[in-house]
């Protein structure tokens, strides 16, 4: 990644922070940008991106709030985290008020037959009534987002399976089906690994089989993306 390309992503990240009232980027933005080089920390903000690129999609058909942590108010956690204590969306279709959701970011879901085990994906779609302790029973839909440094770097297979396992560990292999409603991004109604870089085309018939997709070009460079699955 070049300085450019970095400053391209940090200037698209916050300006997708800006659909609050004030105008202004919030907390989380403030600090992963601070710690970002074209080295290192870039992965920090593309998955950031990739939440508020979703949310501004969202909005077009949902009223959207964005529930403070008592821990840090509006800042995210900057690894996986418990959800209790930290920030997450609620949002509420415009015309429905009972097509509901919480849109979670990078909160440790535990599996109810192994409740020591966790899984956190870095996007989580979860029923609205969901605790401050949820299971795979309060979750509807992950995704994930994969950074590449190199925007001709592909995901290596090990990535896919990784995300397969979760879903299938989450039980949201009927994520397609939720009716969510999407405005422009309605082919990224599914378990969804997004990356800038790009995807195993060869691998569209497992992603197919295991209810997920790929999603590449998925940039602040590029308005158009490409799903394999």
């Amino acid at each position: 990644m070049t300085k450019t390309e970095l400053k391209q992503l940090k200037a698209a990240t916050e300006k997708l922070t800006k659909w609050e009232s004030s105008g202004k980027a919030f907390g989380h933005f403030n600090v992963i940008e601070a710690k970002a080089s074209y080295q290192k920390g870039a992965d920090k903000i593309y998955e950031f991106f990739c939440l508020m690129k979703i949310l501004e999609d969202l909005m077009k058909n949902y009223h959207i709030k964005l529930s403070p942590g008592t821990r840090t108010g509006k800042i995210f956690p900057e690894a996986p985290a418990e959800k209790k204590g930290w920030p997450y969306f609620s949002i509420e279709n415009k015309m429905n008020s009972t097509n509901k959701y919480q849109v979670c970011y990078g909160t440790n879901i535990k599996l109810s037959r192994a409740p020591k085990t966790t899984i956190a994906p870095d996007i989580s779609i979860q029923k609205y009534d969901s605790t401050e302790d949820p299971d795979e029973s309060m979750v509807e839909l992950i995704m994930d987002a994969k950074f590449k440094y190199t925007n001709t770097s592909a995901l290596p297979i090990e990535q896919v399976h990784a995300f397969i396992q979760r879903v299938n560990a989450l039980q949201t292999s009927v994520a397609d089906s939720l009716p969510i409603a999407f405005n422009l991004l309605t082919k990224l109604k599914s378990n969804c690994l997004l990356t800038n870089g790009k995807a195993l085309h060869d691998q569209h018939d497992y992603c197919v089989l295991s209810k997920i997709k790929q999603v590449e070009n998925f940039d602040s460079n590029s308005s158009v993306f490409n799903v394999v699955g």
